[in-house]
């Protein structure tokens, strides 16, 4: 596994481990290695610029899950930074090429454009423009290893992998708490995708289980809350009001990237993934997690 001590790897470590299957993690620094091992995995010594040991791992595995990548969001543009995405999983797909081992990739609902009547979009609906579709080039790049002899499929990351009182959740609620006030962005009405990490996890290892090449799953247990309604369980959570600023305002104040990530309509269906791969999202919901949740252990740390 590549990102495996994240807040969605570590959940794939807990349930591939509950399967009876071994893990050994790309491991970056000590702290990583520390971590692995309290979850049961075996570090490996590396990160994405280690080519030589991706492609060693990869032929000796007999699944990769591939979810880190050299973006920061709201770092350096996704152009700077593809090059080393591409050569990564060059070196995995080297390792696997021919073998009918899986490979699974990781990128984001957040590609893919609103639907314009509002419906739930699909896999293969328009790629969106938007600061983030380049990441759809890595994405494209990946699925095309198939021609290679390589098994690879990619799974799409709802905006809002939440649970177990950690992720973006926590993190906008810890933002709102210390601004005062948690921020929506013309009345918040824009819809999401929303996942729990449990469920995302699953969703990992059933597509290589049973996922055939070329193939993309997006991983979305529900597309029917809005910002406004997430917000304001964050700001009663943290006992702050809610702030509602145009979007022009909230540009100045927090740049393009989270405005886009605060502002956008997304709602994609992951009715392909529970067809085809009998993936059943059971998590408790993150409205719900957040008022009574795993949030609230959060939520109480935050008002001291």
């Amino acid at each position: 596994m590549t990102g495996a001590s994240g807040h969605i790897g570590s959940e794939i470590i807990r349930l591939a481990l509950t399967d009876g299957h071994s893990i050994r993690a790309l491991s970056r620094t000590p702290a990583s290695d520390t971590k692995l091992r309290s979850l049961g995995a075996v570090p490996v010594r590396g990160d994405l610029t280690s080519l030589a040991v991706l492609h060693t791992e990869s032929a000796a595995a007999d699944a990769v899950l591939h979810l880190a990548t050299a973006y920061v969001f709201g770092g350096a543009p996704y152009e700077s930074v593809r090059h080393i995405d591409f050569a990564a999983i060059d070196a995995i797909a080297d390792g696997l090429a021919g073998t009918d081992k899986p490979l699974v990739a990781t990128s984001v609902t957040l590609t893919v454009a609103a639907d314009p009547a509002g419906a739930e979009t699909d896999e293969a609906s328009p790629i969106g423009p938007n600061e983030l579709h380049t990441r759809m080039l890595t994405e494209t790049h990946s699925l095309s290893l198939r021609d290679r002899g390589v098994r690879v499929m990619a799974v799409r990351l709802a905006p809002y992998v939440y649970g177990h009182g950690r992720s973006g959740v926590a993190q906008l609620m810890e933002i709102g708490a210390q601004a005062g006030f948690v921020t929506v962005i013309d009345g918040g009405r824009n819809r999401t995708t929303t996942v729990h990490v449990d469920d995302a996890a699953r969703l990992y290892l059933l597509a290589a289980e049973k996922g055939n090449a070329g193939e993309v799953y997006n991983a979305s247990a529900s597309t029917e809350v809005n910002l406004r309604e997430m917000s304001d369980a964050m700001a009663k959570a943290v006992e702050v009001p809610l702030r509602d600023i145009a979007k022009e305002q909230a540009e100045k104040e927090f740049g393009p990237m989270m405005t886009f990530f605060l502002s956008v309509e997304n709602r994609a269906s992951g009715a392909k993934a529970r067809k085809e791969l009998g993936w059943e999202p059971k998590g408790m919901g993150v409205l719900e997690d957040i008022r009574q949740g795993s949030y609230q252990v959060v939520a109480k740390a935050l008002r001291k």
